[in-house]
């Protein structure tokens, strides 16, 4: 069933008893893209869909009591760590596409506590193979001179290509925007900020970016903020986090008049959706 969905699991512990509490997130809410007449279905100017490759690497995941960015930088002081790769420089590699994994690196039980504010730290560089079909019709995702994801090409012959997508910004303006505030999710919100990885500085503002992009990012930190907070007492075994990429995890975009089957902005990486649970020990 897991590998039948590719759902990428994050093992911090190993699953050991029964009982389990899971709760779903969602990175952005872009619209699938569209199976019936128009990929690019109402104003939408972006879709997401399955690819057939998504590599990413993961730093360090933890909990904290209280919200780490609540400043200019991430403030670990409230935190236990739960993941931390073994590879500082370039974190754990997998590609999140093929299935269960465990992440190379030291994987810790959490601090008991009561915790709010999950986060993870991720490269901001993110490599896909994607192209979606629909009725006899296929988009390929191409890449440019240098690897970086660029042009889809439609119905063309040529096959998909492995292409690189780095996320310097997160609106289309001059400045440099590096915070994605507020998605919601079942269950909580979540935060994502470009940073430096130097001292973990959020890259933001008109002081902090060129020509429409970031400068100084090479991580994206991501902050949940949940409803109801996590209670690790002494009867919880286990913590995971599961990436889940199925209808997520590459992109086409357009700028022709919408509703339309147009990808005329090219494509790249997308957004992933995932959960996290704590697993207990069953009540004696």
């Amino acid at each position: 069933m897991l590998n039948l969905f590719k759902i990428i699991t994050l093992s911090i512990l190993s699953i050991l008893i029964l009982s389990s509490k899971s709760f779903a997130v969602t990175a952005e809410s872009v619209k699938a893209c569209g199976a019936g007449t128009n990929l690019f279905e109402g104003t939408a100017t972006a879709c997401r869909f399955t690819p057939q490759s998504y590599k990413a690497s993961v730093y360090e995941m933890g909990l904290c009591t209280v919200n780490p960015m609540a400043g200019a930088s991430l403030d670990r002081s409230t935190c236990t760590k739960v993941f931390t790769a073994t590879d500082l420089v370039n974190g754990s590699a997998h590609d999140f596409a093929l299935g269960d994994v465990d992440l190379a690196g030291a994987s810790t039980r959490p601090d008991n506590g009561i915790y709010k504010f999950p986060y993870i730290i991720l490269k901001n560089v993110f490599t896909i193979k994607a192209q979606f079909a629909k009725g006899s019709d296929t988009w390929f995702v191409r890449k440019d001179g240098s690897g970086a994801c660029d042009a889809v090409i439609k119905n063309s012959g040529s096959a998909a290509q492995e292409c690189t997508s780095s996320l310097v910004q997160f609106a289309q303006t001059a400045a440099c925007d590096g915070e994605y505030l507020g998605a919601r999710f079942e269950g909580g919100t979540l935060n994502g900020y470009l940073m430096r990885s130097s001292d973990l500085d959020k890259r933001d503002g008109s002081g902090e970016g060129n020509a429409g992009s970031c400068t100084g990012v090479d991580r994206l930190v991501g902050v949940m903020e949940l409803d109801t907070s996590l209670d690790i007492n002494p009867s919880v075994m286990s913590f995971k986090f599961t990436f889940n990429v199925t209808g997520y995890g590459a992109q086409m975009f357009t700028s022709a008049a919408r509703p339309n089957d147009n990808a005329n902005d090219g494509g790249g990486s997308g957004p992933f959706s995932g959960f996290f649970t704590v697993t207990e020990a069953p009540q004696q």
